[in-house]
């Protein structure tokens, strides 16, 4: 017994065997052409065979098919079109990719990418009868620079600015002179939903990063605020303003009607404010400056 092994004990050398085996595999075998794709039960048996144990559940994967019929070119990009069907975070394994394309061959269409699998991710399908002439027509694109593969190996530059940013603001602090800071550079060339998303900043970040952009310019520093020095009022002064307005000429007390705030009676003035300074300013000139003046006749109490 040890001299046979088991091709040789069940007969499968046997050449009536083996045919017997190639005809049960090509009858069980489904295949189509693209005139075919319409029909619902056909596809059926050939993503039953393929497909179907291979992907997810619930996809609209004849509507790919459907779609590859209507458009006028015979010639789709595999990876774009599935991104359609599938949901964004979908990842595609080996053996689903690989079961996908033989569905695709069984089907009666052909690879037709002008490059190879190491080169580049992307492949070119045809559903013409006659695909030779789409693969040179690609390949003449590609030798002239028309069409151009994106390698595999070639980092993804967006997702290396996006992830790079997200470090940036990660690193500063959230205030003013970080986060908003740092954003301010981005914050106007990108919607907010694109920016909540990459970078997973809130919407108030986002709309102070862009007015800091607006204030300060983008990245920029803050600007510094003028230093405001106030100087107390003297005794003086204040007894100086009392008297003015305590003339007659100056105001008219009402006999009724007092200040919600401070109680006292409201004064009504006689003339408008920029020409009682200039009264108050000739008789006191040593007095308090115009700035004070009027801001304390923006008391509630003095009326025009």
């Amino acid at each position: 017994m040890k001299k046979y092994n088991g091709d040789q004990l069940f007969g499968l050398e046997n050449s009536l065997v083996q045919t017997l085996i190639h005809q049960h595999k090509v009858a069980k075998l489904p295949s189509c052409f693209p005139k075919n794709w319409n029909d619902y039960s056909i596809m059926k048996s050939l993503y039953d065979y393929h497909l179907k144990r291979r992907t997810i559940s619930n996809l609209n994967w004849h509507q790919f098919f459907l779609d590859w019929l209507e458009q006028e070119s015979p010639v789709v990009e595999l990876y774009s079109q599935l991104q359609i069907l599938y949901p964004k975070n979908h990842k595609f394994g080996d053996r689903e990719l690989r079961a996908r394309q033989s569905m695709l061959r069984d089907a009666g269409s052909h690879n037709v990418t002008p490059w190879s699998n190491k080169e580049s991710e992307y492949q070119f399908w045809s559903r013409s009868s006659q695909p030779e002439q789409d693969r040179a027509t690609l390949q003449q694109l590609s030798k002239i620079g028309f069409l151009t593969s994106a390698s595999i190996y070639m980092p993804n530059k967006t997702k290396t600015f996006w992830s790079s940013f997200r470090r940036a603001l990660d690193d500063n602090k959230q205030n003013c002179d970080g986060k908003r800071r740092v954003l301010s550079i981005i914050a106007d060339e990108f919607s907010y939903s694109k920016l909540e998303t990459n970078l997973n900043v809130g919407r108030h970040t986002i709309s102070e990063s862009r007015k800091h952009a607006r204030i300060n310019g983008y990245g920029a520093p803050l600007l510094e605020k003028p230093v405001i020095h106030r100087i107390k009022l003297k005794e003086e002064m204040l007894s100086q303003f009392e008297s003015f307005f305590a003339d007659k000429r100056n105001v008219n007390m009402s006999s009724y009607k007092t200040d919600n705030k401070s109680g006292l009676p409201v004064l009504y003035l006689q003339d408008h404010k920029q020409a009682l300074w200039k009264k108050f300013h000739e008789q006191f000139p040593n007095g308090m400056q115009r700035t004070s003046f009027m801001t304390r006749l923006d008391d509630g109490r003095f009326q025009y």
